[in-house]
């Protein structure tokens, strides 16, 4: 190739793709890890069914109680979506624990579902002690001005 001054420019080698040097396989936890993940899971997914059936429970009284004073428990309604929401999560992520230990060859997704479960359960904890702080803080800050 020619340029415009008349020079010769080099030709651009072309760029080959990125290859790893070797395969990645998929990682599998040995038979005492899967034992530890596994009873994990198991523990968790009982828990997480057990608390749905709390919330449940909560749905049940909520409805009973808005029928017989014909008014709405919010507060009653608000625990109630907390266990049941907190439930379901937990029993996801124990769940996806347990398949860890169960399969082989996809522990890592299976691990990295389990802890996207938790990494919600959590969340939603840290954002509700979070608001809980800032009420505090409200309430402590409108009762040593007010008296």
């Amino acid at each position: 190739m020619t340029s415009a001054s008349g020079g010769v420019e080099p030709v651009p080698t072309p760029v080959k793709p990125y290859a790893p040097a070797v395969a990645i396989s998929p990682y599998g936890f040995r038979e005492s890890e899967n034992a530890v993940v596994g009873h994990l899971g198991s523990k968790m997914s009982f828990v997480g069914l057990f608390m749905l059936g709390i919330g449940l429970c909560f749905v049940v009284s909520a409805i009973i109680r808005w029928q017989r004073r014909e008014e709405i428990d919010v507060g009653l309604l608000f625990l109630t979506l907390l266990f049941m929401v907190f439930g379901i999560w937990t029993h996801r992520a124990g769940r996806e624990f347990h398949k860890v230990a169960s399969t082989e060859g996809s522990d890592v997704g299976h691990l990295m579902l389990a802890l996207t479960n938790l990494l919600r359960l959590y969340s939603l904890v840290y954002l509700i002690f979070f608001i809980a702080l800032i009420f505090a803080f409200i309430e402590l800050t409108a009762e040593s001005l007010g008296g």
